[in-house]
This record gives C-alpha cells, sequence and structure tokens, in this order.
C-alpha cells in the first residue's frame, strides 16, 4: 500500500482539527498542543504543524506568547468584510475567465463540476467541498493574471472555514451546485457580464447560515467587538445567494 504524503497528513489533521472548532469540541481560548495532537494522529510533529500552520493562516488558529497555538477568538467585522471583497473578487475572476480561458481549461472546468455532482449524488460531502472547492480555483486560474490569482488565493484561505460550514447547512449543497452549473455555462458560452455577475451573486454570503455560524462561536464567546462600516448589505443577503 503507497504511503500517504506528508502534505496529505497535514491536510487530514487540519480537516479534523477545523471540525472539531467548528462543532464545538474545541472553543476559543483552547489551546492546541503540538504533541498532544501528533500523538492523537499517530503522526509526527511535522505534519502536525503544518496543520496547524494551516489555521494559523486561516484565521482559526492564532499563536499566542507563552501559551503557543490556541483556538482564535473571530473578528466578525473582518469576516464580513472579508466576504464583501471575495463577492467583488470572484465576480472579476469569472469575467476575465469567460475572456481568457482556453478551451482545455474550459473542459477541465466542466469535468470538475462533474465530478462534483457524482460527489453530491454518492452523499460525499467532503468529497463534494474538495470538487466545489477546485471549481473555484480553476476559474480563478483561468484568470491569467498572477496579481489577481495572488490576491484570491491569500483571501479564500481565511475562508474555507466558513466556506465549508455553509454547505452544511440545509439545501446549502444543492443550490451550490445549481449556481455552479449557471455559472459553467456563461463562461462557457463567453457571456462574460452574465458569468461575472453570477459568481459575484454566488460568493455572496447568506445571512440565515452566518447567522448560524455567529451564534455557535458568539455562544462560546468566540466573537470578539463588532468594528464595520455599512456591513447591513451582506446580513441581508436573501436566501437565494450562497457562500462557496
Amino acid at each position: 500500500m503507497q504511503k500517504k504524503s506528508r502534505g496529505s497528513r497535514a491536510e487530514q489533521i487540519r480537516l479534523a482539527l477545523e471540525s472539531e472548532i467548528i462543532s464545538g469540541r474545541l472553543n476559543p481560548g483552547d489551546v492546541i498542543d503540538e504533541a498532544e495532537v501528533a500523538a492523537r494522529f499517530k503522526v509526527s510533529r511535522t505534519p502536525t504543524r503544518e496543520a496547524i500552520l494551516l489555521l494559523t493562516h486561516s484565521g482559526m488558529v492564532e499563536k499566542l506568547p507563552r501559551k503557543g497555538a490556541v483556538v482564535a477568538r473571530i473578528e466578525l467585522g473582518r469576516l464580513i468584510h472579508n466576504f464583501e471583497l471575495m463577492s467583488e473578487l470572484e465576480g472579476i475572476c469569472a469575467r476575465f475567465a469567460a475572456r481568457r480561458m482556453t478551451k482545455e481549461e474550459k473542459s477541465a472546468l466542466a469535468q470538475t463540476h462533474e465530478a462534483s455532482q457524482k460527489a453530491l449524488s454518492d452523499g460525499d460531502q467532503d468529497e463534494y467541498y474538495a470538487q466545489s472547492h477546485k471549481f473555484h480555483l480553476r476559474i480563478m486560474w483561468g484568470t491569467h493574471n498572477a496579481a489577481l490569482i495572488e490576491v484570491v488565493d491569500r483571501l479564500g484561505t481565511q475562508l474555507v472555514p466558513f466556506r465549508r460550514f455553509q454547505l452544511r447547512y440545509p439545501g446549502r449543497s444543492e443550490a451550490n451546485f445549481d449556481e455552479h452549473t449557471e455559472v459553467l455555462s456563461s463562461i462557457l458560452s463567453g457571456d462574460a457580464e452574465k458569468a461575472a455577475a453570477l459568481f459575484r451573486r454566488h460568493a455572496t454570503v447568506q445571512g440565515d447560515a452566518l447567522a448560524e455560524y455567529i451564534s455557535i462561536f458568539n455562544s462560546r464567546g468566540g466573537l470578539r467587538a463588532i468594528n464595520m462600516s455599512e456591513p447591513a448589505s451582506v446580513l441581508a443577503s436573501s436566501p437565494a445567494e450562497s457562500s462557496i
């Protein structure tokens, strides 16, 4: 049997810890002990350290003096502002991709969408998220704009936990797939403006799912004080609008 790579082990640990944070098994302020995690997953400290670093980059974990890695408290204003920005950036990505993607890139995008459909039909939530994420990445890469790719990739990393959470919301995966179908059709037909509008709306935070996310973390003392300007447009997003 082929051994799993260090990178895949780190990703498995990251996903497990992320799930524990979202579910409440790990609460804001809890220390994530590197040695304990390594022992629990029966791995060396290297993939464990990499997993914690990935969680730090996404904002779910923070490093504190004399305490090390701890589950972070979420800055609500920052979360909402990030989604506001991401919706605009992904709209730009779709516009550029519709104009610039090669025939091969469009084919790969369609194949990724087909793979996500199979995962959805099979009820494999983890695989569906992986394919959904890849769908977004292919559109991002299809912009052929290095500066845009760098910004979107960095911001997207910070939004991974909430995007995964939203797919657990009732009916969200199905709605997510339907929206991807519309975006794909627009890109394949070269309708840049329609693709931009659809992908921008798709990346907008859905109010009810965000409210549940906030409620879960607020009940555990996980939200920092709100410090934002005019976020109501995001919070009031219609149920038809989703994120991922």
